[in-house]
């Protein structure tokens, strides 16, 4: 199983627009092959910080889920949002 974190650092105000974008991502990625489970979460230190966690059963599907044109699409738009670059961070689980 392959593990990705993916976190978001807003520029304030922009929470809302952020949600709703990653809304739909989330929606038609749960829809993919190989997804075993793709949420967004909020710090509950700063609001600004969403972080999307992702579960792939093989490194293929993660690779075609970042190939696809939903994220394609709306990744880009969400990082404009963001006041620093994502950092995207993956693992592969042991237990």
């Amino acid at each position: 199983m392959i593990r990705v974190v993916a976190t978001f650092t807003l520029k304030p105000g922009h929470v809302q627009e952020a949600v709703e974008m990653v809304r739909e991502l989330v929606e038609l990625t749960r829809r993919e092959a190989g997804c075993a489970a793709y949420d967004l979460a909020q710090s509950t230190k700063d609001e600004d910080v969403l972080v999307v966690l992702e579960a792939w059963e093989s490194q293929a599907h993660l690779d075609a889920h970042s190939a696809s044109a939903h994220f394609t699409a709306i990744v880009p738009r969400l990082a404009a949002l963001c006041a620093v670059p994502p950092v995207v961070d993956t693992f592969t689980q042991l237990i």
